[in-house]
């Protein structure tokens, strides 16, 4: 009988820098060179972005502007920081950051070792290089050489659904697989001070992050208490008109995002029907859902798929605790969401079935059914 591949672990971690929006809204709204329209503009921004706070790999965010931040300049004084100067700073940063989530991850599977993981999956949107920090986890970690190695890049933040879906294909094909997913992104690397809207909601609502997961068709002798995520059914579209409205480009001085005003609205104009599509592949109807994991890219986009979803934001309150605590950590932030599922679950809620969703340029829309077990 044929078994779905399962979440049977999720493992996250945040680096030690924590940014008080408020805090963080002060100094931005005090540093020279910010007029007072850029001002006003700033407070509507973080005033709505639903974050209490969120972290970095670097200190200077909750700090004044000064001379030996390193890219951290709203006041425009210092030349802003080239993206290899960034690409050195995420290399520096993120493995220490992704080995921490997967030794969470582990934590979660006491009998599981390093040895048995036969796939690596590593995804990210904020850094890349090669040799990569798949060669750097296996080195790192003690994995197999040869375990089979897949990097996931620059797909933004629907690629944490896809690398899923990936995990999902590799133990279908190959039943005694145990897929490690490993993600990182550094977002606030690629700060960036200018007067465009989409840079100051990138600024406000972007932050740093690693999610590691395992994915397998075995039995990996989990706690009878604890509770794992069956991967049923996925389907993604993308709806082109958006195309110029979530963009994702290497500049000279780091990722450029645009993040156009139009996104929710796109959003909450597809999604029911990309919705209805994935209920049709899955054989259920709409009121088969009991649990809802939305990507937090931010309060409009969690508003937009409950007024297109007809749920109220109860149904969405972890996804709103999670972009509380932590921002828009970009792919690895539905894995945060998952995870506060997986801690609330209880065998009461065996056999229920979550929809899980993620947004990203094109403009597309990943989607995930997943049945608790």
């Amino acid at each position: 009988m044929y078994k779905s591949p399962s979440i049977q672990a999720i493992g996250i971690a945040v680096p030690p820098h924590q940014i008080f929006q408020e805090k963080h809204y002060s100094i931005l709204e005090s540093a020279t060179g910010l007029n007072r329209a850029e001002q006003l503009q700033l407070r509507k921004i973080y005033s709505r972005s639903g974050i209490h706070s969120r972290y970095s790999v670097l200190p200077e965010f909750a700090h004044a502007d000064q001379k030996e931040n390193v890219l951290f300049h709203p006041s425009n004084l210092y030349p802003a920081l080239a993206v290899s100067e960034r690409m050195k700073l995420y290399d520096e940063f993120s493995l220490e950051l992704s080995v921490e989530a997967v030794k969470k991850c582990m934590m979660d599977l006491p009998d599981l070792q390093l040895s048995a993981i036969t796939h690596l999956v590593t995804f990210s949107c904020t850094g890349m290089s090669a040799p990569g920090l798949d060669i750097q986890l296996v080195n790192t970690l003690g994995l197999n050489s040869n375990i089979e190695r897949t990097c996931i890049n620059f797909m933004g933040c629907y690629a944490g659904i896809n690398a899923l879906k990936f995990a999902k294909h590799i133990s279908r094909s190959e039943p005694d697989a145990v897929v490690l997913l490993v993600g990182v992104e550094l977002c606030t690397l690629h700060y960036q001070k200018n007067d465009k809207s989409d840079q100051m909601i990138a600024n406000a609502l972007f932050a740093d992050g690693a999610a590691a997961s395992i994915v397998s068709t075995r039995n990996l002798n989990k706690s009878p208490n604890s509770s794992s995520l069956a991967l049923d059914i996925f389907y993604s579209e993308f709806e082109y008109s958006g195309k110029d409205e979530m963009v994702w480009t290497i500049g000279d001085f780091g990722f450029n995002l645009k993040l156009s005003i139009f996104v929710p609205d796109l959003i909450e104009k597809n999604i029911f029907s990309l919705t209805e599509k994935l209920f049709v592949k899955a054989g259920i109807n709409r009121e088969e859902i009991d649990f809802y994991a939305i990507h937090p890219g931010g309060m409009k986009i969690l508003e937009a798929c409950e007024n297109a979803l007809g749920i109220d934001k109860s149904k969405n309150q972890i996804s709103y605790q999670v972009l509380n605590d932590y921002g828009n950590m970009s792919s690895v932030t539905i894995f945060f969401v998952l995870k506060s599922y997986l801690e609330k679950f209880t065998s009461e809620d065996k056999g229920k079935k979550v929809l899980a969703c993620a947004f990203g340029p094109g403009l597309t829309m990943e989607s995930l059914i997943a049945e608790v077990c």
